[in-house]
């Protein structure tokens, strides 16, 4: 068919559709109702090819975002890991000493601190602050090197 060629063909419409057939044509400025109908046609193709393209960028965006997460998830989960198996390690250890001493009560660390608590305390926060600014430090050359 081309370009310029025109099919004519009889067409039943309920009343509410061909309402709505005018208010296009009124709206557009188009004189017949042919024009509406090519209008129609065209709009919904355009809004077909939109909604392929909203949702390949959306497939595209949820991947990139999975992937981001998954690395940091996979960081946060060996760090927990570290630290359960630490704590479970220092609980045994703790038991061990608690049976082996015959310690039936104990007093907690805010009615008294041992000076030994205080320097793992202060040993733990150090090893935190370092690893942190590694990690920033890490962070700023991997950003310089993408950024190049």
């Amino acid at each position: 068919m081309a370009v310029d060629e025109r099919n004519r063909f009889r067409v039943t419409l309920e009343d509410e559709v061909m309402d709505y057939l005018e208010e296009i044509k009124t709206e557009q400025g188009f004189k017949y109702n042919g024009d509406v109908i090519s209008y129609l046609v065209k709009e919904n193709k355009r809004l077909k090819k939109n909604e392929w393209s909203l949702n390949y960028i959306a497939e595209a965006v949820t991947s990139n975002l999975y992937q981001t997460l998954k690395e940091e998830l996979s960081r946060i989960r060996l760090g927990t890991n570290n630290t359960d198996r630490n704590t479970q390690i220092i609980m045994e250890v703790l038991n061990g000493m608690l049976i082996n001493d015959n310690v039936e009560g104990l007093v907690t660390s805010d009615v008294m601190e041992a000076e030994g608590l205080k320097n793992a305390k202060n040993t733990v926060q150090e090893r935190i602050e370092n690893k942190r600014q590694k990690r920033v430090e890490w962070e700023n050359t991997r950003k310089n090197k993408e950024g190049n």
